[in-house]
């Protein structure tokens, strides 16, 4: 049985496996305001690079059908919608009066600090992925090197 089941307070802090970050709410603030611009498009992150390789890819020929232009609204129209979303969920959750500071370990940061750190890596060289996303995209538009290399000949 535990304290819980009898409504018993258990004033000892349990520990974790693991030390608990100093300064959490900034810490889990400063995750969310880069996750927030990552995921709203917003430069320097490597969103806005595939934002604005989609942009420029749409707006290069001469002549853009309109369905370009209602492409580029969406894209627009997406990006400032997420940010307004996630703008005001922050401010609900990270300025709510009345709110305990959570306990958070480093064990459960370092995943979300890699991969911002991958995120920035790729803002600061994104011509291998560039080249790699690339390629991808004229093995789908002409497939017979791909066909020919995995099929068996007839």
């Amino acid at each position: 049985m535990t304290a819980e089941a009898f409504g018993i307070d258990d004033d000892e802090p349990k520990e974790g496996p693991g030390p608990v970050i100093p300064a959490t709410m900034a810490v889990l603030g400063l995750a969310f305001v880069a996750s927030s611009l990552l995921i709203a498009g917003l430069p320097p992150l490597p969103a806005f690079l595939a934002k604005a390789s989609m942009l420029s890819a749409i707006l290069a020929p001469r002549v853009i059908a309109g369905s370009a232009w209602i492409l580029v609204a969406l894209l627009l129209a997406t990006g400032l919608a997420s940010l307004i979303a996630l703008a005001r969920a922050g401010v609900g959750i990270f300025w709510a009066e009345g709110r305990s500071v959570p306990r958070v370990l480093v064990v459960e940061m370092a995943p979300v600090a890699a991969l911002l750190f991958l995120c920035v890596a790729l803002t600061l060289s994104p011509a291998s992925t560039m080249t790699y996303l690339r390629d991808a995209a004229n093995a789908v538009h002409a497939p017979a090197p791909y066909v020919k290399a995995v099929l068996p000949p007839r």
